[in-house]
């Protein structure tokens, strides 16, 4: 049991430094991936505050529905984000605004029931986790290849491998992508300026 609160803790804490990362700087406008990230970010922290109260108290009232937005529209929602920088990396002009990716996470919520009702979610992770691989591979390595994404890129392949072979249902493994995409999302301010 301190286990497993001490990871949930420890999944509170990136997910509020990704929406600490994801704000706006100071006089500049904030960004529909900002936006995209900050809202994943919120998503799986209280997904995570509910993990933690779910251990302490053993009250179960909402937990399912939090620990399902945080895999199936919260973390694909994420690599949805890292989809469009790939994209903007290979010399696409896709620079969404937020009401659009208000509106894509809407779809994946949409998604998210229609895989439920056929029991398919495990294909949410599947191609979330494929895409995401693909995604911080060309992050990566374009413009200029970068040690710190490059690892990050290997260490999500390592987990979607993992994820593939082994299905994890419990909320504490949603931290190795999380940490990833947050470590990711803070070395990409230090390299550039867009945020």
């Amino acid at each position: 049991m301190i286990e497993t609160i001490v990871l949930l803790v420890v999944i509170l804490s990136a997910s509020l430094t990704l929406c600490w990362s994801a704000k706006p700087r100071k006089d500049t406008e904030w960004q529909g991936e900002q936006a995209a990230d900050m809202a994943g970010g919120l998503i799986i922290a209280a997904a995570a505050i509910g993990n933690l109260w779910l251990q302490l108290s053993g009250n179960e009232s909402a937990i399912l529905l939090l620990d399902s937005l945080a895999w199936y529209a919260a973390l694909p929602l994420l690599v949805s984000v890292r989809v469009i920088q790939a994209a903007q990396c290979l010399g696409f002009n896709w620079y969404w605004d937020r009401m659009i990716w208000g509106r894509i996470l809407l779809a994946l919520c949409v998604v998210f029931e229609l895989c439920r009702r056929s029991n398919q979610l495990d294909m949410i992770l599947n191609v979330t986790s494929v895409m995401g691989a693909i995604s911080f591979l060309i992050i990566a390595l374009r413009p200029c290849p970068r040690p710190v994404l490059i690892i990050s890129s290997v260490l999500w392949i390592g987990i979607s491998v993992a994820y593939l072979a082994l299905r994890p249902s419990e909320f504490v493994y949603l931290l190795a992508p999380l940490a990833i995409i947050t470590a990711t999302r803070l070395s990409k301010k230090n390299y550039d300026t867009s945020g």
